[in-house]
């Protein structure tokens, strides 16, 4: 059981956690010799770690570590590299199959970035590379079992067209004999109009002599357009003699995708996850529940911090593509020239300091799935119409590139920009705002779902505790009332970040208001009326209705249309609101 056997297969996993995880990767055999790697590690292929390194420990004790600081760290006491490693973090996991060791793969952080996401994410990685090692070990039995076949009779036959990798069977001489059904979908053929055909008209690149080829990447046109695999040729041999070919073929994309989904895949949020009973909530949540299973672009509208991609990832999980990747780019994170590629791709040599071997975007990626794309507004003028294209011609092109890749997503974005101004500014294209205002779901901010303050900060005070293992602690009455009646500009984002706050600044069981955050005491202070429960109902109602008004017309402006927007929100006539302004002296 030598993964050098599917050296090809291991540095495609290698690449697959560097493209989603963006830290490098070695992955050693049982004798600690490197099988694959990224970045610097590469050009070491095949050569041996240094002696008494880390991975060494990992081997032995069959056991994951993680590595702080290798050049200080007593792990790394006895490495022959200790005081000159360029290593900030590692952390090095076993592959074992039926107890016998396969070898140790390895994330590497290089950098504060890298470091700190395998330090923030280590639990989740573990069962990352937990699933990869299967994988791995998986496919080196996989291949060791092909290599022994002989393809004689029809239960083997059955077993090949049950894989999931393409496989062809040819004679000698490169006729084809069987073709199992991954391929058959793969390559959009039929079997039966095949055999006895000879492999090169399905696999151009193939000749008759079929000679034993590990791995090569190959293009072929189906149905009209042009696709990637890789392909790899095993020569089936009698004592010596081959008697006949089996040609593996898988998607070059599929690694990385698989990679991808084993990541998500713990992340299965639900509309349950999203916590409320107030009208103004219920109603964005039935609209979404409703539009879920249809192809439809999605626009969720609403200020910084409601829960935008929880709402796309619950819609993602309700509808017919939960099974496939659901990839999310926040379009104001990504510097603009970056932006491009990594939504599009790139061919290897597209542009100084691309990848030799290429990369896919993530418009690619999302295949089969969702696309959710954060901060809409936020996308580069120049990007626009090269989205729209894509949104209605179904395909677009790598950078670099010349041929056209189909693609097959459902669209959800999200913004908490005001659209409409931007296209009166020239900030926005009018043609993809159509495009992407299919079916717009507002979000409310938390003021105007108050009602379910008790019941989110409960579960966010308990969901805290339990992540910061703190025994629960309870609100008292002045902080439910604070919490009321503050106007949380930052929304759930906002409280999720108090709660914690309070949690760890707060000694007793009892949060009392003494311990709530600065900035929300002084913003009671500023106008005592906001928390003063003494006097008359009537008086108390009046200036929280005073008070409430002058948040929104700060908010949302005070023209005519502004106004308007604030009556509907309110649920009141636009005469009612001038009536209320017009008492209060706001207008």
């Amino acid at each position: 059981m030598d993964l050098f056997n599917i050296q090809k297969s291991v540095q495609e996993v290698a690449e697959a956690i560097l493209a989603v995880l963006n830290v490098d990767v070695t992955i050693v055999d049982k004798d600690l010799n490197r099988v694959a790697a990224t970045g610097r590690y590469k050009d070491l292929i095949g050569k041996p770690l240094p002696k008494n390194c880390s991975f060494e420990k990992v081997a032995k004790r069959g056991e994951a570590q993680f590595i702080d600081s290798p050049n200080i760290s007593q792990k790394c006491f006895s490495c022959s590299l200790r005081g000159n490693c360029a290593e900030l973090a590692t952390i090095g996991y076993p592959i074992i199959s039926q107890g016998e060791l396969l070898g140790v793969i390895g994330l590497i952080a290089f950098d504060l970035e890298q470091k700190k996401r395998i330090q923030e994410n280590y639990n989740s990685l573990l069962v990352f590379l937990n699933k990869l090692g299967d994988l791995l070990a998986g496919n080196l039995k996989y291949t060791n079992t092909i290599n022994r076949l002989t393809i004689q009779s029809q239960e083997i036959k059955e077993i090949i067209d049950g894989l999931g990798n393409g496989i062809i069977c040819t004679d000698t001489r490169g006729k084809i004999k069987f073709i199992n059904s991954k391929a058959e979908d793969y390559l959009q053929i039929k079997s039966n109009d095949l055999i006895n055909k000879p492999i090169s008209e399905i696999l151009p690149d193939l000749n008759s002599n079929l000679k034993a080829l590990n791995s090569m990447e190959t293009r072929v046109t189906v149905r009209g357009k042009k696709k990637s695999f890789i392909i790899k040729v095993l020569p089936v041999k009698v004592k010596d003699k081959r008697v006949s070919n089996i040609i593996e073929i898988h998607e070059t994309t599929n690694m990385v995708r698989n990679a991808y989904n084993l990541i998500e895949g713990n992340s299965n949020i639900t509309f349950d996850h999203i916590i409320g009973n107030s009208p103004n909530i219920v109603k964005a949540k039935n609209l979404a529940k409703e539009v879920a299973k249809s192809k439809s672009t999605v626009l969720l509208r609403g200020e910084s911090g409601t829960g935008k991609e929880l709402f796309a990832r619950a819609i993602h999980n309700a509808s017919d593509r939960r099974n496939f990747p659901f990839v999310a780019i926040n379009c104001a994170s990504i510097p603009d020239n970056l932006l491009e590629s990594e939504l599009f791709g790139y061919e290897r040599g597209a542009f100084t300091g691309a990848s030799s071997r290429g990369q896919m975007g993530k418009l690619e990626l999302a295949k089969g799935g969702t696309l959710f794309l954060d901060e809409i507004g936020d996308l580069p003028l120049h990007l626009q119409p090269k989205l729209l294209r894509v949104l209605q011609e179904g395909s677009f092109m790598r950078l670099g590139g010349k041929e056209l890749i189909s693609i097959d997503f459902r669209l959800i974005a999200a913004t908490n920009r005001n659209l409409e101004e931007m296209i009166e500014k020239g900030e926005f294209r009018e043609d993809l705002y159509y495009r992407l205002n299919v079916i717009p779901i507002y979000i409310p901010p938390l003021r105007e779902r108050i009602e379910d303050m008790d019941e989110l900060s409960q579960y966010l005070l308990e969901k805290c505790c339990n992540r910061l293992g703190k025994d629960l602690k309870i609100l008292s009455r002045e902080v439910k009332d604070a919490f009321n009646r503050y106007n949380w500009p930052g929304n759930i984002r906002e409280l999720e970040n108090v709660v914690e706050y309070l949690i760890n600044v707060e000694k007793g069981k009892l949060i009392g208001f003494e311990s709530l955050p600065h900035s929300i005491k002084e913003y009671f202070k500023s106008s005592p009326n906001r928390i003063n429960k003494k006097g008359r109902l009537k008086d108390i109602l009046d200036n929280y209705e005073k008070e409430l008004l002058k948040s929104y017309l700060r908010e949302y402006g005070s023209s005519t249309e502004d106004k308007k927007r604030i009556s509907d929100i309110l649920g009141i006539d636009l005469s009612t609101l001038y009536r209320k302004l017009n008492k209060y002296g706001l207008q």
